[in-house]
């Protein structure tokens, strides 16, 4: 069992964010901390946006007794999601770099949560924040196409433009979700400094919000668990199947068939 410190974004009605993280990471056997950037009472698109927004200094103070009570050599890996604002980001990169210090094998997942379908929905100042503090300090990002392309600045598509593209980001692996999609299937590339695997899966209709972050959650525990990236992604990726061939045309995702 490994511990992990997740940090994204949390809601009451809805399986987005740390809902739809924690428990993939759970499902596996891992402890999780869970630490919320912000509050919803429920997803996007699902319902009213009533949100409560944790200011960076109080992101801040929360690692600071974290780290004085100890806790940054216990842990295994962090994993960071949506970010509400640039102070955020800010907080959770300086301790992160506190983290890598005190215990240099944790791993480090950036899922870099900006946007999708050609358009942000983090501010300026929040994606340039997480572009620019905390993807660096990822042993692993997963962007999906639009935030790949809208990181590195460069034209992705075709599988050789995105393995450039992903290249660019400077890291040992990035994982592109949705790298290319065609009627019955969508692409999902692991893309490291000498390889390039792709891996395909059904392509699912009226899937409800949070694909991306159970996928995160599923592809760190699996890697937690002791496989190669290669085995990780797969085993994932067939994880993640399952829940969404249970969601389709439901309001949110259905994790119970997980245990299937």
């Amino acid at each position: 069992m490994a511990k992990v410190l997740a940090i994204s974004s949390r809601v009451v009605r809805g399986t987005v964010g740390l809902d739809a993280t924690v428990p993939g990471l759970q499902w596996l056997g891992h402890e999780v901390w869970a630490l919320p950037t912000v509050q919803l009472a429920t997803r996007p698109g699902l319902g009213r946006i009533e949100k409560r927004e944790v200011t960076g200094a109080e992101l801040a103070a929360t690692f600071a007794a974290l780290e004085a009570d100890g806790c940054w050599p216990m842990l295994d890996a962090v994993l960071t999601g949506y970010f509400a604002g640039p102070g955020a980001v800010a907080a959770a990169a300086d301790a992160i770099g506190h983290i890598k210090h005190a215990n240099p094998r944790v791993v480090v997942l950036v899922d870099p949560v900006l946007g999708d379908g050609g358009r942000l929905y983090v501010s300026q100042a929040t994606a340039d924040a997480i572009r620019d503090r905390l993807v660096p300090l990822a042993s692993l990002a997963t962007p999906n196409l639009f935030e790949l392309g809208w990181l590195t600045g460069a034209v992705v598509g075709d599988r050789d433009a995105t393995t450039a593209a992903a290249r660019k980001l400077g890291l040992a692996s990035v994982v592109v979700t949705s790298a290319a999609e065609t009627v019955s299937d969508v692409a999902t590339l692991l893309v490291t400094r000498d390889r390039c695997i792709e891996n395909s899966a059904p392509r699912r209709t009226g899937i409800p919000n949070g694909a991306g972050d159970l996928l995160a959650g599923l592809l760190l525990g699996h890697m937690l668990n002791r496989q190669s990236q290669e085995e990780a992604l797969t085993a994932c990726l067939a994880d993640l199947d399952r829940v969404l061939a249970a969601s389709a045309g439901r309001d949110v995702l259905q994790l119970s068939a997980l245990r299937a």
